[in-house]
């Protein structure tokens, strides 16, 4: 009985072994492809002060933008007169570099928005 109990434990521990083979632990320092942003291939993302963000994404000719919250997207419209300005009823979006500034006057402002640096 002892020895079919020891074969047992071996027989258990070399299946375990022979499993562990093929698992590899991931790398975290892996230069690899990088991950998809939420926002998709073709948004920018801008991180914002106060550890907020927003993806965008910009119409071909420029004239229409498509800001892309947590909980909603909004298209927006470029200003006639102010080509960096684009807005939709009470939301504004201002490219300005670094400083881009995201408002809607009924609650949401987001100020000094940074584009990803360019690698």
């Amino acid at each position: 009985m002892k020895n079919a109990y020891h074969f047992l434990i071996l027989a258990a521990v070399s299946a375990l072994l022979f499993g562990c083979k093929s698992f590899e632990m991931p790398s975290v320092f892996e230069k690899g492809t990088r991950e998809t942003p939420r926002y998709g291939k073709d948004a920018v993302h801008y991180q914002c002060e106060n550890y907020q963000s927003f993806g965008l994404k910009l119409s071909q000719n420029g004239e229409d933008a498509w800001v892309m919250l947590p909980d909603h997207e909004v298209g927006l419209v470029r200003d006639a007169n102010d080509k960096q300005l684009y807005h939709y009823g009470t939301m504004d979006l201002r490219l300005n570099g670094d400083q881009t500034t995201l408002d809607d006057s009924d609650h949401l402002h987001l100020k000094g928005c940074k584009p990803p640096a360019a690698s």
